[in-house]
Protein backbone atom coordinates (compact mmCIF):
# COMPACT_ATOMS: atom_id res chain seq x y z
CA UNK A 1 0.00 0.00 0.00
CA UNK A 2 0.91 3.44 -0.43
CA UNK A 3 0.31 6.92 1.59
CA UNK A 4 -0.14 9.81 -0.42
CA UNK A 5 1.55 13.38 1.34
CA UNK A 6 -0.34 15.82 0.39
CA UNK A 7 2.69 17.51 -1.52
CA UNK A 8 2.26 14.98 -3.91
CA UNK A 9 -1.06 15.79 -4.91
CA UNK A 10 -0.97 19.51 -5.32
CA UNK A 11 2.55 19.27 -7.25
CA UNK A 12 0.52 16.90 -9.72
CA UNK A 13 -2.47 19.76 -10.06
CA UNK A 14 -0.40 22.43 -10.45
CA UNK A 15 1.25 23.36 -14.10
CA UNK A 16 3.84 25.66 -12.20
CA UNK A 17 5.37 22.72 -10.23
CA UNK A 18 8.54 21.43 -12.12
CA UNK A 19 7.89 17.51 -10.41
CA UNK A 20 4.37 17.78 -12.03
CA UNK A 21 5.19 14.88 -14.41
CA UNK A 22 6.92 12.42 -11.55
CA UNK A 23 4.11 13.28 -8.95
CA UNK A 24 1.55 12.67 -11.86
CA UNK A 25 3.17 8.94 -12.95
CA UNK A 26 3.42 7.96 -9.03
CA UNK A 27 0.08 8.84 -8.88
CA UNK A 28 -0.60 6.32 -11.42
CA UNK A 29 0.45 3.40 -9.30
CA UNK A 30 -2.20 1.19 -7.58
CA UNK A 31 -3.21 0.73 -3.93
CA UNK A 32 -2.90 4.30 -2.87
CA UNK A 33 -4.61 5.73 0.23
CA UNK A 34 -4.99 9.22 1.83
CA UNK A 35 -6.13 10.01 5.24
CA UNK A 36 -8.11 12.69 7.11
CA UNK A 37 -5.18 14.91 7.25
CA UNK A 38 -4.51 14.78 3.41
CA UNK A 39 -8.07 15.72 3.03
CA UNK A 40 -7.67 18.94 5.77
CA UNK A 41 -4.12 19.65 3.90
CA UNK A 42 -6.19 19.68 0.09
CA UNK A 43 -8.99 21.64 1.29
CA UNK A 44 -6.79 24.61 3.14
CA UNK A 45 -4.64 24.75 -0.19
CA UNK A 46 -7.69 24.32 -2.64
CA UNK A 47 -8.88 27.22 -0.65
CA UNK A 48 -6.02 29.77 -0.50
CA UNK A 49 -3.68 29.18 -3.05
CA UNK A 50 -4.11 31.36 -6.55
CA UNK A 51 -3.40 28.57 -9.09
CA UNK A 52 -6.58 26.25 -7.76
CA UNK A 53 -9.08 28.99 -7.34
CA UNK A 54 -10.28 28.27 -11.09
CA UNK A 55 -10.92 24.77 -9.80
CA UNK A 56 -13.15 25.95 -7.01
CA UNK A 57 -14.59 28.77 -8.90
CA UNK A 58 -16.10 26.09 -11.69
CA UNK A 59 -17.49 24.16 -9.47
CA UNK A 60 -19.54 26.87 -8.06
CA UNK A 61 -21.79 26.98 -5.18
CA UNK A 62 -20.90 27.58 -1.41
CA UNK A 63 -17.48 27.28 -0.70
CA UNK A 64 -17.44 24.78 1.40
CA UNK A 65 -19.41 22.54 -0.72
CA UNK A 66 -17.57 22.96 -3.61
CA UNK A 67 -14.20 22.09 -1.42
CA UNK A 68 -15.76 18.88 -0.88
CA UNK A 69 -16.48 18.61 -5.07
CA UNK A 70 -13.20 19.40 -5.44
CA UNK A 71 -12.12 16.77 -3.16
CA UNK A 72 -14.25 14.74 -4.26
CA UNK A 73 -13.19 14.78 -7.83
CA UNK A 74 -9.32 14.76 -6.86
CA UNK A 75 -9.73 11.66 -5.13
CA UNK A 76 -11.65 10.41 -8.42
CA UNK A 77 -8.76 11.46 -10.69
CA UNK A 78 -5.96 9.70 -9.03
CA UNK A 79 -8.09 6.55 -7.90
CA UNK A 80 -6.87 7.62 -3.83
CA UNK A 81 -9.11 5.87 -1.46
CA UNK A 82 -9.91 7.86 1.84
CA UNK A 83 -9.36 5.31 4.50
CA UNK A 84 -10.73 6.67 7.90
CA UNK A 85 -8.71 5.77 10.80
CA UNK A 86 -9.67 3.87 13.46
CA UNK A 87 -9.17 6.02 16.62
CA UNK A 88 -8.72 4.63 20.05
CA UNK A 89 -7.90 6.46 23.19
CA UNK A 90 -4.74 5.83 24.62
CA UNK A 91 -3.87 6.72 28.41
CA UNK A 92 -0.71 8.71 28.97
CA UNK A 93 1.10 10.81 32.13
CA UNK A 94 -0.93 14.13 30.74
CA UNK A 95 -4.24 11.98 29.87
CA UNK A 96 -6.20 10.29 27.22
CA UNK A 97 -4.87 10.74 23.38
CA UNK A 98 -6.00 9.50 20.38
CA UNK A 99 -3.90 6.98 18.77
CA UNK A 100 -2.29 8.98 16.28
CA UNK A 101 -1.35 11.65 18.58
CA UNK A 102 0.18 9.45 21.02
CA UNK A 103 1.83 8.04 18.06
CA UNK A 104 2.98 11.48 17.07
CA UNK A 105 4.01 12.64 20.77
CA UNK A 106 6.34 9.62 20.81
CA UNK A 107 7.37 9.61 17.33
CA UNK A 108 8.47 13.22 18.17
CA UNK A 109 11.75 11.96 20.77
CA UNK A 110 13.16 9.61 18.12
CA UNK A 111 12.44 11.15 14.57
CA UNK A 112 12.63 15.01 14.72
CA UNK A 113 10.42 16.37 12.05
CA UNK A 114 7.48 18.67 12.34
CA UNK A 115 4.26 18.18 13.88
CA UNK A 116 2.20 17.81 10.88
CA UNK A 117 4.87 15.35 9.14
CA UNK A 118 5.01 13.15 12.53
CA UNK A 119 0.93 13.38 12.22
CA UNK A 120 1.29 11.84 8.34
CA UNK A 121 3.54 9.28 9.59
CA UNK A 122 1.23 8.19 12.66
CA UNK A 123 -1.40 7.85 10.00
CA UNK A 124 0.57 5.75 7.78
CA UNK A 125 1.54 3.44 10.68
CA UNK A 126 -2.19 2.93 11.85
CA UNK A 127 -2.67 2.01 8.67
CA UNK A 128 -0.15 -0.60 7.99
CA UNK A 129 -1.22 -1.52 11.63
CA UNK A 130 -5.50 -1.93 10.68
CA UNK A 131 -4.94 -3.13 7.43
CA UNK A 132 -2.08 -5.41 7.83
CA UNK A 133 0.10 -4.28 4.79
CA UNK A 134 3.43 -2.69 4.83
CA UNK A 135 2.82 1.13 3.65
CA UNK A 136 5.42 3.28 1.42
CA UNK A 137 4.91 6.86 2.27
CA UNK A 138 4.82 8.61 -1.20
CA UNK A 139 6.04 12.55 -0.97
CA UNK A 140 7.99 15.78 -2.06
CA UNK A 141 8.68 16.94 1.53
CA UNK A 142 12.70 16.52 1.59
CA UNK A 143 12.43 16.32 5.78
CA UNK A 144 10.63 12.49 4.85
CA UNK A 145 13.68 11.76 3.22
CA UNK A 146 16.58 13.10 5.32
CA UNK A 147 14.90 10.81 8.51
CA UNK A 148 14.13 7.86 6.11
CA UNK A 149 16.25 5.22 7.57
CA UNK A 150 14.83 6.81 11.69
CA UNK A 151 11.13 6.20 10.01
CA UNK A 152 11.95 2.90 8.85
CA UNK A 153 13.74 1.58 11.92
CA UNK A 154 10.88 3.43 14.19
CA UNK A 155 7.31 2.52 12.66
CA UNK A 156 8.92 0.65 9.71
CA UNK A 157 7.50 2.77 6.86
CA UNK A 158 9.76 3.21 3.61
CA UNK A 159 10.03 6.82 2.14
CA UNK A 160 9.93 7.51 -1.67
CA UNK A 161 10.83 10.91 -2.24
CA UNK A 162 10.18 12.50 -5.15
CA UNK A 163 12.40 15.22 -6.11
Amino acid sequence: MRYIDTSVIVSALDPADTSRQSSAENLKKPDKVVSELVIIELNAVLLRNRNFAKLMDELAGERSTSSYAAISYILEKFDLVYLPNQLTQIETPIGRYSNIMALAVELASKVPMRTLDLLHLSYAHSFSNSTRSRFEFVTRDKEFDYYSKEILDTVGIEISYIA
